[in-house]
């Protein structure tokens, strides 16, 4: 027993960075082909030397364990009292228990005072001369305690009890100043190797305080395994890694005791909070079932902080707490189960969770932790089809809320996951799921091996991605350095994200980085540095350490790193590490290899996420030119590469280096091309209500009733030209006039560069946050201009636009359009047939014509607003009026069947 207050702080990753939230999609992927460990069971301790056995009733006990129980448990654990004479008190519990169909085990406090160094049925006590006396089990009475533990056994079978397990020692490695034995990782692994086998009932060992190497590694040889079955250990200590190999063995591992006392520290009463407490409790659960252990044992069954209340801050006595529906949730739906391999595909790196499969391999459940106040949208990646399954909630207002799912035949179950709730999904399986034949896995097209030092003398440290790194204070990532002196790793974009996903990872101390400093060089090339502070890992692994490297964390800009520091120094960091990578929002790709096929987990993920810009087919054999991947996909502006010998009509499909009809929309998302191709046909579609900024892909066409501008940026100002030639250039900022939905057609090469900047316009193709200071278009109290961005109001920004720069000298909150004056015919090829020259701020224009006709004036919306008006040879006057400022169309029909359109702008 561990009487100090346990304050356990729940493992979710720090997720430091959050800027694109559109088109995520959250998923999980259950593969039932990787297995862990068995679930046995779960359950709670009785009685100890702090509570007497009397005190949970018949009826108490029989809410909490049993098939049919309220909560489902199956493992109790009994406290051996000191002295056989004392041994009749626990058989009252243990003949219950017994009839009732439970596992029992039991563990002892101390042995006879005599047997022990100091004399004291203590683990240690202090003399009159304040000398610490610290009681070990003499070496001599080593086989008198082996057989004092069999009695304990003999004693329960012949009062109709068959004990299932017995412990050596309740915490041997905690100095406790109440009962307790102080055994060494060696004494105790002698002592079961030597007289293990004189104890007729299976052993569990050494039940210390934490699952520790040193024990775990003090036991692993073959003698003493032979003489315990459990691997026993507490959670109040480190959970480490040595004590997995004991599964190699067909040895069991065992969490026999924990507690969370709540508010240690505070005078207030204790009495139960949802969210302080509920998801410490959760975790502390699915960390031990991420770490292989078998069951899972809490301390006290009734009091305050256990699983039935016992009357006292704030618990009713008899009714079970939010602890022991938490619990509840785990041995009601995984007892009996395997734990297999969930992986979690969830950008915010909230939900935790683990996944389970029946033995028949009929029913799959999932488990899942929601700390935050966002629901979510959950899609369950399953390894069969189903129809029908369980949803059970628990939260602040609920307990196990049990609710039926049925649904159209699937292995892509969608789940709501409600805030700030542990919940348990159950699916039943209706039909088998074709093995796909197709491998594929994430791409990441801007890794960190593809950046370049400026100096060769930086060395090739960074190439991290997929390998075994060390990170410690001695020990940093990338490169030790923190001058420039030997170079840096430039970036070659205006990257907002670095992202190192962690496979898993070992620590010889505590689990996560403190400190977490990064080294960079600033936008004006000085070094400098920025301490994210404490990441907590997550016991499970596979997950993303996300550093927010854009301007609204690093102010002064980042066009270079150094290195990434902490201040861990005995708690050493082994990662191993998957892609280490930099992205501007949440871009992924995918890539996939083998035999093509519709129902992969991988595929799904590319479809159904708003996130994937790309998928490359280019190594699959099997696509066909029926495949039409963009009406299923989340984002359709994504774009998809076959080989070369598929020949393809489909939106957005690369067959080689060619596209037949590129589709894009402002309904769409991000847009990458990690490859450039040629486009047959190439249109972008948007929605437009007056000027907006635009940047291609392509080169297009100015279509009917647009308008579009060059921009060049000045200090009170947009200058803004009108585009003579009729074409705007690809990944080139321009200004729009337009109304209505308009599509920009064109041809050619595709591509998005890196680092797109046009007269200081910052081009975009992924929604981002803009910086600090730089502008974006918007109309304020009836003025369209560029506004200034200040802190902490810094706006999303969709792709296919761009904003001013941050790095410019402007001081103006805002920079209004400003037109050049206009003489539209020399917007036109043809200008010696018809001039044009209007004179807007008097309603007027002049035409001069070579031959007479007729002439009408449009809108920008097409409507026509004169007609026919005539034109004799030579100038001509036209009065149009009091009009509202926008965009203007003449039409001039001569007598020499000549027909030109000639568009103005009234300011």
């Amino acid at each position: 027993m561990k009487k100090i207050a346990q304050r356990i702080a729940m493992t979710a990753l720090c997720l430091v960075t959050s800027i694109n939230t559109f088109g995520q999609l959250t998923t999980v992927k259950i593969n039932k082909n990787t297995t862990y460990q068995k679930i046995t069971g779960f359950g709670g301790f009785v009685c100890s030397p702090q509570f007497g056995y009397n005190h949970m009733t018949t009826s108490e006990i029989q809410t909490l364990w049993g098939a049919n129980s309220q909560a489902g448990y199956n493992i109790m654990r009994l406290y051996i009292p000191e002295g056989s004479s004392n041994w009749s008190a626990a058989l009252a519990t243990a003949q219950l228990a017994k009839s009732m169909g439970l596992t029992i085990f039991a563990s002892p406090w101390t042995m006879p005072a005599a047997w022990k160094t100091n004399n004291s049925v203590n683990a240690v006590y202090t003399d009159s001369n304040g000398v610490q006396q610290i009681g070990y089990l003499k070496t001599e009475n080593y086989q008198d305690y082996a057989l004092y533990l069999n009695s304990f056994v003999t004693y329960l079978q012949n009062n109709g009890v068959t004990l299932d397990y017995i412990s050596i020692q309740n915490e041997p490695d905690e100095m406790a100043q109440y009962q307790g034995c102080i055994w060494t990782p060696t004494q105790i692994a002698n002592f079961v190797r030597d007289y293990g086998h004189l104890i007729n009932c299976k052993v569990i060992a050494p039940e210390s305080v934490g699952l520790t190497d040193n024990y775990a590694n003090a036991m692993l040889n073959q003698a003493t395994m032979d003489n315990f079955e459990v691997y026993g250990g507490h959670q109040y200590g480190l959970m480490q890694s040595a004590y997995k190999q004991f599964q190699n063995y067909n040895k069991e591992i065992w969490q026999t005791e924990y507690l969370i006392n709540w508010n240690p520290s505070n005078t207030t009463p204790r009495d139960f909070n949802w969210n302080l407490d509920a998801f410490n409790f959760a975790t502390s659960i699915n960390n031990t079932m991420l770490g292989n252990v078998n069951a899972w044992i809490h301390y006290s069954a009734k009091r305050y902080y256990g699983l039935m209340g016992d009357g006292t801050n704030g618990t009713t006595a008899g009714v079970m707490t939010k602890r022991g529906y938490i619990l509840s949730h785990y041995a009601k739906y995984t007892t009996g189960k395997t734990r297999i391999a969930a992986t979690w595909g969830d950008n915010t790196g909230v939900l935790q969770g683990s996944s389970y499969i029946s033995l028949d391999g009929n029913q799959v459940v999932l488990m899942v932790i929601n700390p935050s106040a966002n629901s979510y949208d959950l899609k369950v990646d399953i390894p069969f089809y189903t129809t029908s399954g369980t949803k059970v909630l628990t939260d602040a207002q609920n307990n196990m809320t049990t609710t039926s799912l049925t649904m159209a035949q699937t292995f892509r179950p969608g789940v709501t996951i409600n805030a700030s709730s542990v919940m348990t999904f159950v699916f039943n399986k209706s039909g088998e799921r074709p093995v796909s034949q197709m491998t594929g896995s994430d791409i990441r097209y801007n890794k960190v091996e593809t950046m370049t030092p400026t100096n060769s003398a930086f060395g090739t440290g960074y190439n991290i991605s997929n390998t075994t790194a060390t990170f410690s204070n001695a020990s940093p990532l990338f490169s030790s350095n923190t001058t420039a002196s030997n170079g840096y790793l430039q970036l070659n974009d205006r990257y907002n994200k670095m992202v190192l996903h962690v496979n898993s990872f070992t620590t010889a101390g505590q689990s996560y980085s403190d400190n977490t400093t990064l080294y960079y060089i600033n936008s004006q090339g000085v070094v400098k540095s920025y301490n994210y502070g404490k990441i907590n890992f997550p016991t499970g692994g596979n997950f993303d350490i996300t550093l927010d490297i854009s301007r609204q964390v690093l102010t002064d800009g980042c066009k270079g790193i150094l290195g990434l520091r902490n201040s861990n120094y005995s708690s050493v960091l082994t990662l191993n590490l998957g892609d280490v990578y930099f992205n501007i929002g949440n871009e992924v790709a995918s890539k996939f290899s083998g035999t093509y096929s519709d129902g992969d987990s991988n595929l799904m993920d590319a479809l159904e996420n708003g996130y994937y810009t790309s998928v490359d087919f280019k190594n699959t054999t099997g696509t066909t030119s029926a495949n039409n991947w963009q009406p299923a996909s989340a984002n359709s502006n994504s774009i998809y590469y076959v080989p070369n010998t598929v020949t393809s009509s489909s939106n957005n499909v690369i067959s080689g280096t060619n596209c037949t009809n590129l589709v894009l929309s402002d309904q769409g998302k991000d847009f990458q091309v990690p490859y450039t191709f040629n486009a047959a046909s190439a249109s972008y579609s948007r929605t437009f209500n007056g000027f907006e900024v635009l940047m291609l892909p392509f080169t297009a066409t100015i279509p009917s009733g647009v308008t579009a501008y060059t921009m060049t940026p000045g200090a009170s100002a947009i200058s803004c030209t009108a585009i003579s030639n009729g074409t705007i250039p690809a990944n080139t900022p321009v200004l729009i006039n337009a109304t209505g939905s308009i599509t920009f057609q064109g041809t050619g090469s595709v591509s998005t560069p890196k680092a797109i900047t046009v007269n200081q316009m910052n081009g975009v193709y992924n929604t981002i946050k803009v910086p600090v200071n730089s502008y974006v278009l918007k109309t304020v109290n009836g003025t369209t201009g560029f506004y200034k961005v200040t802190a902490g109001s810094e706006p999303l920004i969709n792709p296919f636009r761009a904003y001013l720069t941050e790095e410019n000298t402007y001081a103006a909150s805002v920079l209004p359009l400003s037109f050049a004056t206009l003489r539209t015919s020399d917007l036109l090829a043809d200008k010696n047939e018809v001039d044009l020259y209007p004179n807007p701020a008097k309603n007027e224009i002049f035409i001069n014509v070579k031959s007479s006709g007729t002439a009408s004036l449009f809108d920008a919306k097409g409507t026509q607003l004169l007609k026919n008006l005539p034109l004799h040879t030579g100038k001509n006057h036209i009065d149009i009026g009091h009009l509202p400022s926008g965009i203007y169309m003449l039409e001039i029909t001569q007598s020499n069947n000549k027909t030109v359109e000639k568009k103005f702008i009234k300011q």
